[in-house]
């Protein structure tokens, strides 16, 4: 699963995860917990290097990857747009008894 987050939000998941409160990265960091607290916001915006030794103080390692560009995903996305909402529905509903009749064979 590939999961995308800008700088704040890695910085809080990082120090969430590690069940630590602003004021202790912040110590960590040797900064202020309102330094923090505004990264966090998105308020400021952390350069790389920030976020990196914001992880890291947290106890965690951020790993970084430079993969193809894939926009499949966004243009299933465009056709269902396009589709009239009944449309939609019909196709949810007609993907749902594909499964049903999927899982009965399996099963069966």
């Amino acid at each position: 699963m590939l999961l995308l987050m800008v700088g704040n939000e890695l910085i809080r998941e990082a120090r969430l995860r590690a069940r630590m409160t602003q004021a202790e990265l912040a110590d960590r960091l040797g900064t202020h917990q309102s330094v923090v607290a505004r990264w966090e916001s998105g308020r400021t915006h952390p350069d790389f290097d920030t976020v990196v030794r914001a992880v890291r103080s947290a106890g965690f390692d951020l790993g970084v990857a430079i993969t193809e560009h894939n926009d499949h995903d966004l243009a299933l996305v465009r056709r269902e747009l396009r589709l009239a909402p009944h449309e939609r529905l019909a196709g949810m509903v007609e993907a749902v008894r594909k499964f049903a009749e999927m899982t009965e064979i399996a099963v069966g």
